[in-house]
């Protein structure tokens, strides 16, 4: 390291106490240890050193601890270029201990999130199936950061079902409890319900919506029996919609309620039936801030692989969302 040249100390200036010449050695100290050039690393850094490299390029370097974990002082780069890829994925055990290479900013699919210990805190995954990426807040917990995988991350608008509104005025569905679960009662393929539901604004206007029931069985049914759904919606846009428009027809389900024994028992379930909304449909377009009117029946009740009635508890409708989370 060069020696650099200071001006001597003025011993005739009655200013320059003792104090201060004190003071003065501490700052040419600390400007030797902030400036210090040379084609090496100094032999014996002080912590705190900034040193720079001799180039093409010079660059700076400092002796010190940047981590916590970190036992002793060492050198680190303090220019824009990283020395190695990016570690940041966990490895097939969920640890961190031995962390998978993360080449440019490339989130890891993982089957399963890593557990929600302290060491994990600040790790970043997405969820293969889903495409949701999940920060973990370490004991905290992990949360749900973005959605962005297109039509399979759904957001969600649930309905109220509470009030007989909605329900078709010469037939309407019958209001019933199983245990301390209140619903509404559909055991005739005559009767109909409305729901009525504004698009959220963060509908990414590319996927197919869908209108989302969650029932439970009135009777014992056999395993493997079906629930069969049919509907109708009114897509109502602006100022050029109106209640009576036609409607477009939804594509019939069928949802196989299985053979777990609680599931086919009397008050058995809940089973869930999802009806396919496009958005596309003629003269009933979907998008951001539609108001949607779904209208819902049974298609069959009861018969050889049919199920009677069932108990409808909640809906809601779920949609493909954007990446901006913004539901109003």
């Amino acid at each position: 390291m060069p020696d650099p040249t200071w001006a001597p100390f003025n011993q005739a200036d009655p200013l320059q106490t003792f104090k201060w010449a004190f003071q003065e050695l501490e700052a040419r100290t600390n400007q030797l240890r902030n400036n210090a050039l040379a084609g090496g690393f100094p032999p014996n850094p002080v912590e705190g050193m900034i040193f720079v490299e001799v180039g093409p390029p010079a660059r700076p370097w400092f002796y010190g601890r940047l981590d916590v974990g970190e036992a002793q002082p060492s050198w680190h780069p303090l220019w824009g270029r990283l020395l190695d890829p990016i570690n940041g994925d966990p490895d097939p055990a969920d640890g961190r201990v031995a962390p998978m290479e993360h080449f440019a900013l490339r989130l890891e699919n993982v089957a399963g999130l890593s557990a929600p210990v302290a060491s994990n805190r600040g790790l970043m995954e997405l969820l293969a199936g889903t495409g949701e990426v999940y920060y973990s807040g370490g004991a905290e917990g992990t949360k749900a950061f973005l959605s962005i995988l297109k039509d399979a991350s759904l957001d969600a608008v649930e309905q109220q079902i509470d009030s007989d509104f909605g329900n078709d005025a010469v037939n309407p569905p019958t209001r019933k409890a199983k245990g301390t679960i209140e619903g509404w009662l559909f055991d005739a393929v005559a009767e109909k319900r409305t729901f009525v539901v504004r698009v959220p604004k963060n509908y990414d206007g590319l996927g197919h919506l869908k209108f989302r029931l969650w029932q439970l069985l009135d009777a014992a049914e056999d395993a493997g029996d079906d629930i069969e759904w049919s509907g109708e919606f009114r897509a109502l846009v602006g100022a050029g919609g109106k209640a009576g428009q036609a409607a477009s027809a939804l594509v019939d389900v069928a949802t196989d309620i299985g053979a777990d024994a609680e599931g086919i028992a009397d008050g058995g379930g809940p089973h869930l039936s999802v009806l396919d909304l496009p958005m596309d449909v003629p003269n009933n377009e979907i998008a951001a801030g539609t108001l949607l009117a779904v209208t819902v029946w049974r298609k069959t009740v009861g018969g050889a692989g049919k199920v009677s009635g069932v108990v409808v508890v909640g809906t809601d409708l779920a949609y493909p969302q954007r990446p901006r989370m913004e539901r109003a």
